[in-house]
């Protein structure tokens, strides 16, 4: 795995930490309006009052520089809160997934050594965190809020704080902790963060894989903010401008367009629950010039409501998605003009965005390629088995450096040595190619890499093509053992509203169009797929064959 020559001395550029870039907003513009939900909106210096009480709380409880700070709950105006008083605390933002129940909590508290655990009770109708706790550490029905936790599974764990109007027993109050905080002086709370650099870890997002765990992605000051300039800068984002986004902010796209809008000047609109009529009001209501869904998945049922129209999202400049390319070009002829859909290539090690299609790049070019790589960050291709960079239009493994890269997985030195090269190039696991002029195309997974009587078969490409077909909404391909073959390719397809299609009807239409053996060996109609909190989870596809 020999670097290329000439690449040796490649140095992104430095970035202030988090607290500071969200000072500077402050000082740019206390009045800004910062978030917006479907019932509030909240100003840069309103979340910072908020957020200034509850990291001086942290301060007076004991919190030290470095020290790992749980944040459990959906998008809401109390996740914005809580992180930012954690940055300004000197802390690191512990990311944990909103949808984790007991034993997802048990095992990523606990391994994260969490020292303070922040949730939210304004939801409990819909999801009771107090009560998942009690059920994750059972010795949290005997505890007070405000004393000292003593759990077995998470023996760092010193306090639960619950945001809103009901905490949960063991739990203390947002206003106990502000009042804890109230003879900690700004000098002390600003000697939290001396001398944090942009290179140490701002912020953990958990990521699953192939391991029976998921892994802990520990993201820099500087690497938040690297992934999300991709962003800012290719859609040319002006101060004031909003963006919408149905990315949890417990994950890379939701936090990193968080930080992109101090950068920029913006305002992130959002929402706790992904319901397209809301999303129709928000984006209508408040004029929100960029709508980010991400997957094709949340862009469709958006598109596709009765009360969509071209017209009235006219002053609509971008939506970055990914999906099949049928899927994408049927979604971008409803778009309003001048409202590209730009191809994303992204994970939770890049802090998010690796590379996005260019904004002026022709239909075709952002259907297929996700981008060139912005300054201060290097993507190559190589080949999987030696790791030799590959030319252009060679398929290969996707590497990058630099961007918002991950530090390391926490904990985790052996996943970290055989995910980060030793030139620093990130290893994705991803297959893919540049053209000549850099733009990369994404192709699949390796290990979605089909084995079909001995020939590679990519699912991305058949499901690329199955989703052509006028009446298929999304399409996962999945290998299933064969006797002969030894895989044979097995397509799940959910269909759009109100159409209705034979198995054979589908498999016709690959004939004579994609090469025999890529053509799948049985179609399976779905109306629901089993997700993560952003991906169809293929493993349980298989598990159904």
């Amino acid at each position: 795995m020999t670097p290329q020559a000439g690449t040796a001395d490649f140095q992104p550029s430095a970035k202030p930490i988090l607290a500071d870039l969200f000072l500077t907003a402050l000082a740019r513009d206390p009045a800004h309006v910062y978030a917006i939900f479907p019932d509030q909106t909240a100003t840069l210096g309103e979340v910072h009052a908020q957020a200034e009480a509850m990291a001086k709380g942290m301060v007076a409880l004991g919190l030290e520089q470095g020290d790992h700070v749980g944040i459990l709950m959906p998008n809401c105006l109390d996740f914005i809160v809580a992180h930012t008083a954690v940055q300004l605390a000197g802390g690191i933002s512990i990311l944990l997934n909103a949808r984790y129940r007991s034993h997802e909590l048990d095992y990523a508290v606990g391994f994260s050594d969490c020292r303070m655990l922040i949730t939210t009770n304004r939801f409990d109708d819909a999801i009771n965190y107090g009560e998942i706790l009690e059920t994750t550490f059972p010795a949290l029905s005997g505890a007070r809020g405000g004393t000292r936790l003593d759990l077995a599974n998470a023996p760092k764990l010193e306090r639960i704080v619950s945001m809103g109007p009901s905490p949960a027993a063991h739990a203390m109050s947002e206003d106990d902790l502000g009042q804890a905080g109230t003879d900690v002086e700004e000098p002390a709370l600003t000697g939290q963060r001396a001398g944090l650099a942009d290179t140490d870890t701002a912020l953990m997002i958990f990521t699953s894989g192939t391991t029976s765990q998921p892994k802990a992605c520990e993201i820099t000051h500087a690497g938040v903010q690297r992934s999300w300039d991709i962003f800012n800068d290719t859609v040319g984002f002006r101060p004031g401008e909003k963006v919408w986004t149905a990315m949890p902010f417990f994950h890379s796209g939701g936090i990193g367009l968080l930080t992109g809008m101090l950068t920029a000047g913006g305002s992130l609109a959002s929402a706790p629950q992904f319901e397209p009529d809301t999303v129709i009001d928000m984006v209508e209501g408040h004029r929100i010039e960029h709508v980010y869904p991400g997957f094709h998945i949340l862009a469709a049922p958006l598109i596709d409501s009765p009360r969509y129209s071209a017209e009235a999202w006219s002053f609509v400049r971008s939506m970055p998605c990914i999906g099949p390319r049928g899927t994408l070009e049927r979604l971008q002829n409803a778009l309003p003009p001048g409202a590209p859909i730009l191809s994303i290539f992204g994970m939770s090690e890049g802090a998010g965005l690796v590379t996005l299609s260019g904004y002026d790049d022709p239909l075709d070019v952002r259907m297929e390629r996700s981008g060139t790589p912005l300054p201060g960050i290097d993507v190559r291709i190589g080949d999987p088995e030696t790791g030799e960079f590959l030319g252009p239009f060679q398929t290969g493994e996707i590497l990058f450096r630099g961007g918002g890269a991950l530090r390391r997985y926490y904990k985790n030195p052996e996943a970290t040595a055989a995910t980060i090269r030793p030139d620093g190039f990130v290893r994705t696991g991803d297959l893919g190619n540049l053209d000549e002029a850099g733009r990369l195309k994404f192709e699949g997974r390796i290990k979605d890499m089909l084995k079909v009587g001995g020939e590679n078969v990519a699912a991305a490409e058949v499901e690329s093509y199955l989703s052509t077909h006028p009446a298929v909404a999304d399409v996962q391909v999945v290998g299933r053992p064969d006797d002969r073959l030894g895989e044979a390719p097995v397509a799940f397809v959910e269909l759009r509203a109100g159409q209705s299609v034979e198995p054979e009807t589908l498999i016709e239409h690959c004939r004579g169009k994609i090469a025999r053996y890529k053509i799948p060996s049985e179609i399976r109609f779905v109306t629901e797929w089993p997700m993560s909190a952003t991906k169809i989870q293929k493993y349980k596809l298989k598990e159904l064959l």
